[in-house]
């Protein structure tokens, strides 16, 4: 094991996510000072990751509330105790080829693509109008990054809209059927 990958193992996942901030906060403030366009590349490629997995993250979990929410009518239990899905923290763990690492993007985008997520998975918003919007959160984190590349976000949703059959009516056949 090299001594780099020794010291890494070793840190807490709480000390990984102060450097994932202070690396963003570090890209951000250091535009004066040209941080490595490497450098910031790789945070703005680590936060669409981040966009994706807190987008996938809160449409899995209003999903669980919703199937929640739904057995507790069933059972006529009340609602009171039943809490609306929420952001835990802006960091995401991502796997890289060299590892595991803690991307970070700004508290209010998390939350906001947090929201989008549920919107999403309510049918509140089309797939499109998801993409969109996540795109201009992503378009925010480039600027500030001072990325100039075209970074596409949560396209698995343009993917999922082109599978939908274009009718109102599903066309369905009975079982052996073609």
């Amino acid at each position: 094991m090299s001594l780099f990958k020794k010291f890494f193992s070793k840190k807490s996942l709480g000390e990984l996510k102060k450097q994932s901030r202070l690396d963003y906060e570090k890209a951000i403030k250091g535009i004066n000072k040209k941080s490595s366009l490497g450098f910031r590349l790789r945070l703005a490629n680590r936060a669409k990751v981040n966009i994706e997995k807190t987008f996938l993250e809160a449409v899995k979990l209003t999903e669980e509330y919703e199937l929640l929410k739904e057995s507790y009518l069933a059972e006529n239990k009340s609602l009171e105790n039943l809490e609306l899905p929420r952001l835990v923290d802006p960091y995401q763990l991502i796997s890289t080829d060299n590892g595991v690492v803690v991307s970070f993007i700004p508290e209010e985008y998390a939350e906001e693509i947090f929201k989008l997520g549920c919107s999403y998975q309510n049918c509140s918003i089309a797939g499109d109008k998801a993409i969109s919007i996540g795109q201009g959160i992503l378009d925010k984190i480039c600027f500030e990054l001072e990325i100039n590349k075209e970074i596409d976000v949560l396209e698995f949703l343009a993917t999922e809209d082109d599978e939908k059959p274009s009718g109102d009516v599903e066309k369905k056949t009975a079982p052996g059927e073609s």
